[in-house]
């Protein structure tokens, strides 16, 4: 056989007819690839010709979404003030953004400290539950988390025994 007819036939890329899109669904897909584009051309253009860029686009569900190099806002204002200084406004967009990435931070830090909290109570109670007679332990030697893990698990042992016990009390039809 001959390899030409070996390979797969495909259409390839086909130039599409530019008018209105009429499916929602289509809109949103093509709104979202051709933004990337869009965007991915613009940074492209600022790094080729050292020049500075923003763009604000609105998709169809009326998102708002915006380019800027270096920042969308600087460029905005330098546009409104009628002025193409970009260099004073560069430290206080640097500031800004340090001022972000803190937050940013603080907040994953306070994140990190509830999902370590979350760890040590799932922890406790595998400890609870790998033991075959959890339930005999002494209590005195628990700590306050430890205790509240022991009671919340006799509990659902008791609730656990309720149900089988039910269960093995129905009559059979």
């Amino acid at each position: 056989m001959n390899m030409d007819n070996q390979r797969k036939k495909t259409t390839g890329r086909k130039k599409i007819e530019i008018k209105k899109l009429d499916k929602e669904s289509n809109k949103q897909v093509t709104f979202s690839k051709r933004r990337q584009g869009l965007f991915k051309k613009a940074s492209e253009l600022c790094v080729l010709c050292d020049v500075q860029v923003a763009m604000i686009v609105f998709s169809p569900a009326d998102k708002l979404f915006c380019f800027g190099q270096p920042n969308t806002d600087t460029i905005l204002n330098s546009y409104i003030k009628g002025t193409t200084e970009f260099e004073d406004s560069k430290s206080t967009e640097n500031s800004s953004t340090y001022e972000k990435y803190n937050r940013q931070y603080e907040e994953a830090l306070k994140m990190l400290e509830l999902e370590k909290k979350k760890l040590a109570d799932v922890e406790i109670l595998a400890k609870f539950l790998k033991k075959g007679d959890w339930w005999n332990d002494s209590i005195d030697d628990m700590s306050s988390e430890e205790l509240e893990q022991f009671m919340v698990s006799i509990f659902e042992l008791k609730s656990k025994l309720l149900k089988r016990a039910d269960e093995l009390m129905m009559p059979v039809i």
